[in-house]
């Protein structure tokens, strides 16, 4: 157990909401299995705060913040230095401090996790015609990850089509994938779609009395059989998406899997060398049974 001192390095999800989130609970586990002094929070910030809010943990002394919903986007005005991935998407996720100059560099882990939890599952990635719903930032860290792996064909569907015509601008110079807007989701070619990734939050969990889980963010006469099925919510683990695709035979995806891949990969980049997820791992296979 971290015993809290003056020398405590501080690290802290920003979001809104964010109260549901599990990120203090494997990074806390992280810093305790490696005996770091190191703790973990979680803030939920009001949007037309969090300029001061981000302010605040760099004057204070933060080593790093990870960013969740609203706020990966909006970073971007905030941050000194990107990395690569952070850079193409126009999006963070993670945050490092440099505690002694004040300046900050951000990072975006959401593609090595996805890319990574998708490799758990053996994924074939050469061969692939993918179905990408949403056009937030997920669904960019999720597109630009499928172009990484150079997946033959990626659709996206949005009910805001505007967004999804702009993430395919953003990587218009990819010429190896093919990416095919959808207005509609019943005329996607579900026969050649091996893999579907919802990136909408449908289906989370909103606080303790109100669940957004009575809509299916695809037709529900759609049979998922020996499809490789990609849930980013994670709470409630079983959404809709997950009991139909496990009642359809499909190859699940959880998003606790996402979320601890991601989480990983900014310990990494925080501490410097990759985590055991042997104990999460198997913590989070048990909570999905």
């Amino acid at each position: 157990m971290v015993k809290i001192n003056g020398n405590t390095d501080l690290y802290a999800l920003m979001g809104y909401p964010a109260k549901h989130s599990l990120s203090p609970f494997i990074h806390n586990y992280f810093f305790n299995k490696y005996d770091l002094n190191s703790v973990y929070l979680s803030f939920e910030i009001i949007p037309s705060d969090f300029k001061t809010a981000f302010s605040g943990a760099k004057k204070i002394g933060f080593s790093g913040i990870n960013l969740t919903m609203p706020f990966k986007e909006d970073s971007l005005n905030y941050l000194e230095e990107l990395d690569e991935d952070a850079k193409a998407i126009k999006s963070a996720n993670t945050v490092k401090i440099n505690k002694n100059e004040r300046k900050t560099k951000g990072f975006n882990t959401d593609i090595s996790g996805l890319i990574r939890s998708l490799d758990d599952h053996n994924f074939n990635w050469g061969v692939s015609s993918c179905l990408i719903i949403g056009a937030g930032g997920a669904a960019k860290s999720a597109v630009y990850a499928l172009i990484k792996k150079k997946t033959e064909k990626i659709y996206i569907f949005s009910r805001t089509a505007s967004r999804a015509n702009e993430i395919k601008i953003l990587f218009n110079n990819h010429d190896f994938t093919k990416i095919i807007i959808l207005n509609d989701l019943n005329i996607a070619p579900l026969k050649e779609i091996s893999l579907i990734i919802n990136c909408t939050p449908l289906g989370m969990k909103l606080n303790d009395s109100s669940m957004d889980n009575n809509i299916l963010p695809i037709p529900e006469s759609w049979n998922l059989n020996k499809k490789f099925v990609f849930e980013m919510v994670y709470n409630p683990i079983h959404t809709l998406l997950v009991k139909k695709s496990i009642k359809d035979g499909a190859e699940v995806i959880f998003g606790t899997e996402m979320l601890l891949n991601q989480a990983a990969f900014s310990f990494e980049i925080w501490k410097g060398f990759f985590p055991d997820l042997t104990y999460l791992k198997n913590y989070f296979k048990n909570s999905i049974k």
